[in-house]
């Protein structure tokens, strides 16, 4: 806390997100940015710089490049014009090609990704204060009345602020941001599509005019060394909007590349960018269970325990998860209920392979020391809905009669009502220890082994 982590929030990552609220965030940059842009275009200097003065530097979130303390500076008027001026001289925004707040760390001179970053933060600061009140429930941290400091309303087209439940470090409020949302690098980026594929194309193209530049190896082949190219090719961000205006084929080419490089981040990469790295594997999580006594005295220790769990376990395919989550106007209650965000692995291919409608997986912690029976499932089963799905895991301590619960497992699908894998202690412990040894693959491996004896 005593630093920012070189993190940031990336506007590209919630546009294309999996997640309904994150891709709700992205498009609520892009509305703001589509406001602030016409305003530039058409010369309203007043809205402009009204949309613009409100900005500050999130330092609540803690991330960027501050080396020391963050400092709680303001954008303030100066730095609003500065900004207002440097978008109102560029050509990409004055010709109405750019549109979205990502690619203005491509062709804006003077707009770096902690900037961009603190853009993005500040429209969609609102959700953020929502996921921290949300999170600090989920997980029992203590939290004060505290006002959020100005942020967009999307829907009130303004500025607006709040009073809002955050956690308080060394009288400072804290914000807390989804890992789905951040990266250590912005990932549409001027420097990895000029190395990459500008500078690839004119390599291409002065080998074809036999140019000075070329040199001829002894195998034959013909080649530029990028180092010639850069001295003669030093392209500036606007020279670089001019060569995507010139070649649009390279530019659609490279944006076809960036869904796969923004695959969320793992714990580790967000580990090793911290000044003091921690150790982020997960084995001893498994051995905790065995503290935990089955029945109803410790059922809250069991239900806090299985969801950091399985949120460590099935990340990044399973995010934001919610305790007690309400359903059916407040008539029912999912124990653990996470957003599908798989776009590969098990949680992908119960969707894409198997057509089980999951855009959520709802969770039901029974800390039995008996087996759970049909009323249990009955009641999971009961969570299905054809908005939130029709799959479920059911976890609960150990299970004697194996045969009788598969059986039962199998009249839900055979009853056309969904889905639902039982999980015990054991099974909860196996996945840990893939996690470690296997990553991502050996759990959803192990998933699939689970959902094959059901449908077999």
């Amino acid at each position: 806390m005593e630093t920012d982590i070189p993190l940031f929030v990336d506007p590209y990552a919630l546009h294309i997100s999996s997640q309904d609220w994150l891709r709700e965030c992205g498009n609520a940059v892009v509305e703001y940015f589509q406001i602030l842009l016409e305003s530039i275009r058409q010369d309203d200097k007043r809205l402009a710089l009204q949309l613009l003065d409100n900005f500050h530097e999130p330092n609540e979130t803690h991330l960027g490049f501050s080396s020391g303390r963050p400092s709680g500076r303001g954008w303030g008027p100066s730095k609003a014009r500065e900004l207002y001026e440097i978008l109102r001289g560029s050509a990409a925004v004055r010709s109405g090609d750019l549109k979205d707040l990502d690619e203005y760390e491509m062709f804006i001179p003077g707009i770096g990704p902690d900037m961009v970053s603190d853009l993005a933060t500040n429209i969609i600061k609102g959700e953020l204060l929502t996921y921290t009140e949300e999170q600090c429930f989920l997980l029992g941290v203590s939290v004060e009345k505290v006002n959020s400091g100005r942020y967009w309303d999307g829907a009130a087209r303004n500025f607006v602020s709040r009073y809002a439940d955050l956690p308080i470090c060394e009288g400072n409020p804290v914000i807390l941001v989804p890992k789905s949302a951040v990266r250590v690098r912005l990932v549409p980026n001027h420097d990895h599509f000029y190395s990459r594929f500008v500078l690839d194309y004119l390599e291409a193209e002065l080998i074809n005019a036999n140019d000075s530049l070329v040199t001829v190896l002894r195998n034959g082949k013909k080649k530029v060394y990028k180092s010639d190219l850069r001295e003669r090719y030093s392209l500036s961000r606007e020279e670089l909007y001019q060569f995507s205006k010139q070649h649009p084929e390279i530019l659609k080419k490279y944006k076809a590349t960036l869904p796969d490089k923004s695959k969320p981040i793992s714990d580790r990469d967000i580990e090793w960018v911290q000044k003091y790295p921690r150790d982020s594997e997960v084995p001893s999580l498994g051995s905790q269970l065995d503290e935990i006594r089955p029945g109803a005295a410790d059922a809250g220790k069991y239900h806090s325990e299985i969801l950091g769990i399985l949120s460590a376990v099935f990340y990044p395919s399973l995010a934001h998860p919610k305790k007690e989550q309400p359903v059916d106007d407040g008539r029912k209650r999912i124990d653990i209920n996470f957003d599908n965000l798989a776009d590969s692995g098990f949680f992908s291919h119960i969707v894409n392979q198997h057509r089980i409608l999951a855009p959520y997986v709802a969770v039901e912690c029974k800390n039995y020391s008996e087996d759970p029976e049909n009323p249990e499932l009955d009641q999971l089963r009961g969570r299905f809905s054809r908005k939130r799905g029709n799959f479920g895991l059911l976890v609960c301590r150990a299970i004697d009669n194996h045969d009788l619960m598969l059986k039962r497992c199998k009249d839900v699908v055979n009853n056309s009502e969904g889905v639902i894998i039982v999980l015990e202690d054991v099974d909860i412990k196996e996945m840990v220890s893939l996690k470690k040894s296997k990553g991502d693959g050996g759990v959803s491996d192990f998933m699939q082994s689970k959902l094959n004896e059901i449908l077999m």
